[in-house]
């Protein structure tokens, strides 16, 4: 199985403006033509309960709504590269479409199912009455934008940015950030392509950075809880002591 991370590439960006200069590069490598946007809406509900029993087991449960279309997902939440776009990861996710005002109740008999077929070993937790305990947790509400990109010897790869607005229940914060993808569409046969089309594009635009972290991880660091005073005062001593090392060091140097 190929690596998804070959096939799909994501970036964070510098700055609101990233974006429009990058479409703007590509517009005058003239190897490429690309199509004209395509833009759609997108929320994700995620949910777990007040004790957060789903984080606690690695487990992610989503709502996707887009446009009249909804999406419920369960799946395991991994953080190791291997597993996160592998068969492992196929096999422990249970998907099923829903109507996107369908409350969660409507569909606890799945979800349930969906839990139970996903383990082969016990549970670490009680599953009866899981689902009618969940609450949203996180929010994130995605403005996307997305065009074809041709280019010679049939490759052809979908360019897409995100403007996300992050709400976290949980935390009570709230955050936003952007993201530019690149996913090849073309035959695996036009993969060294792809990759002499990304290494021009990073080559030539500086302001994005490469990321293997999921949408949800990403919104999950921004909006962690604040340090409470006593972590940020140990925090903070913990970097005059280091600071005092590396100061002692640099005079032993210099004698």
């Amino acid at each position: 199985m190929l690596n998804i991370f070959k096939l799909d590439r994501r970036y964070a960006v510098f700055d609101e403006k990233t974006y429009s200069r990058l479409i703007k590069l590509l517009q005058t490598m003239t190897t490429y033509t690309m199509d004209a946007p395509e833009k759609s809406k997108i929320v994700d509900y995620y949910y777990d309960t007040s004790s957060g029993i789903l984080e606690q087991n690695e487990l992610l449960l989503r709502k996707r709504v887009t446009g009249r279309s909804a999406e419920l997902k369960i799946k395991r939440r991994y953080f190791s590269e291997e597993h996160m776009y592998s068969d492992s990861l196929r096999e422990h996710e249970r998907e099923k479409e829903i109507s996107p005002r369908d409350s969660l109740s409507k569909h606890y008999f799945f979800l349930n199912n969906a839990l139970n077929s996903m383990f082969s070993n016990n549970l670490q937790f009680d599953p009866d009455k899981l689902f009618e305990q969940m609450r949203v947790i996180m929010v994130l509400d995605i403005k996307q934008e997305s065009r074809k990109l041709y280019g010679y010897g049939g490759l052809k790869v979908e360019v897409r940015h995100e403007a996300i607005k992050i709400e976290n229940r949980k935390t009570g914060r709230k955050n936003k950030t952007e993201l530019i993808q690149f996913r090849l569409l073309s035959n695996e046969e036009t993969l060294p392509i792809f990759d002499d089309f990304i290494s021009r594009v990073e080559k030539h635009c500086k302001e994005i950075f490469y990321t293997k972290d999921s949408k949800f991880e990403i919104a999950y660091r921004m909006t962690k809880p604040l340090p409470s005073k006593e972590e940020q005062k140990k925090r903070n001593e913990e970097l005059l002591k280091l600071k005092r090392q590396q100061e002692a060091n640099e005079n032993v140097k210099t004698k």
